[in-house]
């Protein structure tokens, strides 16, 4: 009867995933042990009509949606005319190359810096970050550490939970395919 709910539990998975929560926060936010919602997104508890309706309505999703089996796209396209472009600090523009409303294990996105551009505070994600210089000279800044100056066709990799922020310090513009890895 559990491998039933194997897949509903799979899709309560991706969605606190999509919001950067863990177990414990989405457990107390629906009134549940974080031990029994890792049975339930594992496929080893049968929940209740209750708790199958806080979950639905904390992610403001009908609970047919959250039931159904999703069916595994091979190959997902996602042209350039459906993706979104956003400025995120000044001088800094992101575009974002897979939709935000899908929970991918990859977040991947073109960063457009202006010359002398560079992120107002230092940042923090989940997981790893990858990037790659396309065009120009980008300098990772990490706090407590020697930043380091990216030219084109450098790569870096780093874990996403140091302080850290981008900057353009050249006077011609840059972009970087900055692709962030969220640990699960």
């Amino acid at each position: 009867m559990k491998e039933k709910y194997w897949h509903m539990g799979e899709r309560i998975r991706k969605e606190r995933l999509k919001y950067g929560l863990s177990l414990s926060d989405m457990a107390s936010k629906i009134g549940v042990s974080p031990s029994f919602l890792s049975l339930l997104e594992n496929g080893k508890a049968v929940p209740s009509l209750k708790v199958l309706d806080k979950i639905s309505s904390f992610f403001s999703m009908p609970l047919a949606e959250l039931l159904a089996e999703e069916e595994e796209q091979e190959v997902f396209y996602f042209p350039k005319g459906r993706q979104i472009e956003a400025p995120c600090d000044f001088g800094i523009t992101s575009r974002f190359l897979l939709p935000k409303d899908r929970v991918f294990f990859i977040e991947p996105c073109l960063l457009n810096l202006a010359p002398g551009s560079r992120d107002r505070e230092f940042r923090e994600r989940n997981g790893l970050e990858f990037a790659h210089v396309l065009k120009g000279k980008v300098e990772f800044q990490f706090v407590g550490q020697k930043p380091v100056v990216c030219g084109e066709g450098d790569s870096i990799l780093y874990r996403a939970n140091l302080l850290h922020r981008l900057a353009n310090p050249s006077d011609l513009s840059a972009l970087v395919l900055l692709v962030n890895v969220p640990s699960a």
